[in-house]
């Protein structure tokens, strides 16, 4: 096999397979004599160098690395760097997301406000860009959708109300996350985003399952973190569902996840510097926002689940 001219090439880690790696991977206006074909893509199947290993470094979806000792015929390569990463989504454990496009049902399965939130929160919590995708829409009224998005709206949040029987929105999904370089598809299991991604990228076809009707609730189709091209150098991440996000972060840091509470801290203070948005004299929240009871009953977890222990 001639050997080829590039010792190492930069790629996008787009699966995770067993214990490999699949690196997809530019290469324009070249050709190895061993392919039968031009490629201006191509994905390899990769083991990582042991110094990574050493050196305490992870690899997920989405991570940018560079390969080595590539082998075109096989389609195989060794991971030799790995890029510092600009974000990290821990659940779903994606790399370099720069959109996470939250997907809610309106219904099959319901709308829950506090599962929502803290798949927003998770999301806050990362420091990644949130957007709600509202789903199923052909399921409710127009005033019923535009009552969601005015509710997203209140929340601090841009929404996209979508449904895929009759395509509605889905050129303004397209338009938004071709303007991103990854995006991030993640929420419940069983409110569409699998289907949404066939629908979005029609040369991808990935299983599906109904919203079981017994337990009102959607089934794990996706088992894994897999990044789809959208278009414009634009990936798409589809992610497992699951159903009830785990939320990290102090009791001081809680407040500033929601983008409602944010909004008045930035414009007022609280009198005290460690106000916790209680009961506290001269705070600046109102209590009446729609999320707040929320804020109180998962505060008392945070703030329960920091306290030293005590053995008796």
């Amino acid at each position: 096999m001639k050997k080829n001219k590039f010792k190492n090439l930069k790629g996008v880690v787009v699966a995770l397979k067993a214990n490999f790696l699949i690196v997809e991977i530019d290469y324009k206006d070249f050709k190895d004599d061993s392919l039968d074909q031009f490629y201006e893509k191509i994905r390899l199947l990769c083991t990582r160098r042991s110094k990574l290993d050493y050196q305490g470094l992870f690899i997920d979806v989405g991570d940018i690395v560079f390969v080595e000792s590539i082998d075109y015929k096989n389609k195989r390569a060794v991971i030799a760097e790995v890029e510092p990463r600009i974000s990290f989504l821990k659940r779903p454990a994606v790399a370099n997301v720069t959109l996470a496009s939250i997907c809610i049902s309106v219904d099959e399965p319901l709308f829950d406000m506090e599962q929502a939130s803290r798949f927003l929160l998770t999301v806050e919590c990362a420091k990644i860009k949130p957007l709600i995708v509202l789903t199923k829409i052909d399921l409710v009224t127009k005033n019923d959708v535009i009552s969601y998005i005015n509710k997203f709206k209140s929340w601090g949040y841009d929404c996209i109300p979508v449904s895929i029987q009759n395509s509605k929105g889905i050129d303004s999904l397209i338009e938004r996350f071709r303007k991103t370089k990854l995006t991030v598809l993640a929420g419940p299991s069983g409110v569409g985003k699998t289907s949404l991604i066939n629908h979005l990228i029609p040369t991808v076809s990935l299983p599906t399952s109904s919203v079981s009707k017994k337990l009102r609730r959607g089934t794990h189709t996706t088992r894994h973190v897999e990044l789809f091209e959208i278009g414009n150098g634009s990936l798409l991440a589809d992610t497992p569902g699951f159903n009830r996000p785990e939320i990290v972060c102090g009791p001081s840091e809680f407040a500033y996840l929601f983008p409602e509470f944010r909004s008045q801290l930035s414009k007022s203070t609280c009198k005290f510097r460690n106000c916790l948005h209680r009961d506290e004299p001269s705070c600046v929240i109102n209590k009446d926002l729609e999320r707040y009871p929320f804020y109180r009953n998962n505060l008392e977890e945070i703030i329960s689940s920091h306290l030293p222990y005590q053995a008796g």
